[in-house]
């Protein structure tokens, strides 16, 4: 006999929990991004996880660690038994810092705003996008005008941000280049860690 537990999906109320307003402090974050093109892009990805087509605004997904960044974007290759990490994707990807001001986010990883949001790890991690992506668009919508929201990678558990395109955002992030993925540091250590061979 098969057990399934319910999909959450926000309430109709949303809008009306009293979420906390978590002050994130200034700093560096990274970010994996294809070579040759802007750190800083913000957009409203159908593949990404809180990108609702409907948003009010575009997202940047950043990390708090270089690692998780590289997990993001190829974890479902590494753990996908028999797919190999493409080596031609590896190296046209780049490793930036990104600088971000003090931001109000919404803090899913903290267990009090996530239990007033009334949402769940395997909501945010769903494999249907639009579980997810709906939690993103209220979030978007609060009044609490939220910059953002902090949640956790689905493979290191790491902390993430999806950073919101409010109106002089932009104007308020600088990013600086780290290194090619093929010639980074923290890259070969990965590999090296987990023991990937790229091919």
């Amino acid at each position: 006999m098969s057990v399934s537990r319910p999909t959450r999906r926000p309430l109709p109320d949303f809008a009306k929990n009293d979420l906390p307003v978590t002050l994130y402090p200034a700093c560096d974050l990274w970010r994996l991004h294809e070579t040759g093109l802007a750190a800083i892009f913000f957009s409203l990805n159908p593949g990404h996880r809180f990108s609702h087509v409907n948003c009010p605004f575009p997202v940047l997904y950043l990390a708090e660690q270089p690692d998780t960044c590289i997990w993001e974007r190829f974890g479902d290759d590494i753990l996908n038994p028999g797919a190999p990490v493409s080596l031609k994707l590896w190296t046209s990807r780049t490793l930036s810092r990104i600088k971000v001001p003090p931001l109000k986010l919404c803090d899913l990883t903290e267990a009090t705003t996530a239990g007033r949001a009334k949402v769940d790890l395997s909501a945010l991690t769903h494999a249907e996008l639009s579980v997810p992506q709906e939690w993103g668009l209220q979030i978007q919508q609060h009044p609490a005008g939220f910059d953002g929201l902090r949640y956790r990678s689905r493979f290191d558990s790491q902390p993430c941000l999806a950073l919101f395109g409010r109106p002089g955002i932009v104007k308020r992030l600088r990013e600086s280049f780290v290194a090619n993925l093929v010639d980074s540091p923290e890259a070969d250590a990965f590999l090296h860690t987990h023991r990937i061979a790229l091919v």
